[in-house]
């Protein structure tokens, strides 16, 4: 991956812990230049976002490589967010 300036800002709030969810790091880097890079369409990439568990592990390591953290980060960002989303057609236990 090309490394891009805004990466490094993601990774300094990721440490701060202010980027709760995989989503939160594209309000700081573009998402057509991660699908770009990841050679996947944006349509999938939008839709991984929604739904991290979807994303493959190599994508995740490609994106956590790139943004200068571990790769278990973005796992742990994505199980986070996957937690808090219920699936669509499934009834949400109470």
């Amino acid at each position: 991956m090309i490394k891009d300036n805004r990466y490094n800002v993601a990774r300094i709030f990721i440490e701060k812990g202010e980027i709760k969810t995989i989503e939160q790091i594209f309000d700081y880097i573009p998402k057509s230049i991660v699908s770009r890079e990841l050679k996947t369409n944006n349509n999938r990439f939008t839709r991984l976002i929604s739904d991290p568990l979807g994303f493959k592990l190599i994508e995740l390591s490609k994106i956590a490589k790139a943004i200068g953290v571990e790769t278990k980060v973005l796992v742990d960002l994505a199980l986070h967010d996957e937690h808090k989303r219920t699936r669509p057609g499934k009834k949400s236990a109470r």
